[in-house]
């Protein structure tokens, strides 16, 4: 029969809290990737096809982190959703002789991760 010490006591302890905490910033946080547009997963190709593929499909994309050495093999290691910008346009009302503020939503597409290796 083996009786738990202090130590496998806290050690236990401690390891609930802190699969609890990160459970619960989990679901403070949100663990999906709630996408503005479906855009196809590139994750795992090279650079270059992933490029082709999303360009391919007209999906707006551009690199938000490159690390590695620039002439090395290039792979895209995470893809995330840019969100939406808002633009401000102003539209000619003739029935009312003035301008009219419209804004738009206009989506920014996928931010990819690249590592050059």
């Amino acid at each position: 029969m083996h009786i738990p010490t202090v130590r496998s006591r806290l050690t236990a302890a401690a390891l609930t809290g802190t699969v609890l905490s990160m459970a619960t910033a989990a679901a403070l946080l949100g663990t999906g990737t709630a996408a503005a547009q479906s855009a196809p997963s590139v994750v795992g190709m090279s650079e270059r096809t992933a490029i082709e593929v999303l360009t391919a499909d007209s999906i707006p994309h551009s690199i938000v982190n490159r690390s590695g050495s620039a002439g090395g093999d290039c792979t895209v290691t995470a893809q995330r959703d840019r969100g939406y910008r808002t633009v401000i346009e102003h539209e000619y009302n003739r029935s009312e002789g003035g301008f009219d503020r419209v804004e738009r939503q206009v989506w920014r597409g996928v931010g990819l991760t690249v590592v050059c290796r």
